[in-house]
């Protein structure tokens, strides 16, 4: 199986946090090169064609995001549970502050379960809903090893199968991914 795990920069996001045009006058400082072109990612089209891209090279994936853009993804997937689309929710008990009055402890995570793992004897059981604190290495974004190894156990993933993180930025997906192969060989 060929898997995917997006976590591209999140819509409405990218400049504030990248900068425009990489040219680092964003907040997170230092973070232009690691996305280049992240202004994009405030386009719902890009999002939207992230899932079409999925779709045609992947047999599973998993998008992070933010509550706020989950619709512009729902827009362009049948959310049929016989289609191997699930969300899960990532909660975050200690998620940093918003300049909003309604605190944000949680993460939307849109799956496409690969149709040969969806039943209950082809993989790890595990729940749609995991929680723990966003990892603090001073790289906006960054995803602790535990919620790779819970993407992964939502995907159904086994030895043997290709894993791509689509989005390095900050290596921690990529490294999780590493020491999870390391462990099930």
């Amino acid at each position: 199986m060929k898997l995917a795990i997006a976590d591209p920069p999140y819509l409405g996001r990218a400049v504030r946090w990248y900068g425009k045009n990489g040219c680092g006058d964003g907040y997170g400082v230092n973070q232009a090169d690691n996305h280049p072109e992240a202004y994009l990612w405030d386009l719902p089209e890009t999002h939207q064609n992230l899932v079409i891209d999925l779709e045609k090279n992947f047999d599973g994936w998993a998008i992070a995001m933010t509550v706020h853009s989950l619709s512009t993804y729902l827009k362009v997937v049948e959310t049929d549970s016989r289609n191997g689309i699930r969300i899960g929710v990532w909660h975050k008990p200690t998620a940093y502050p918003s300049g909003s009055r309604i605190g944000n402890h949680w993460e939307p995570v849109l799956f496409k379960i690969p149709k040969e793992r969806k039943g209950r004897s082809t993989g790890k059981p595990v729940k749609d809903i995991f929680t723990a604190a966003p990892l603090k290495n001073n790289f906006v974004g960054s995803k602790p090893p535990e919620w790779t190894a819970w993407v992964l156990d939502m995907l159904g993933h086994q030895a043997g199968d290709e894993i791509v993180d689509l989005f390095t930025g900050s290596n921690a997906v990529t490294n999780a991914i590493n020491n999870i192969k390391k462990e099930i060989k």
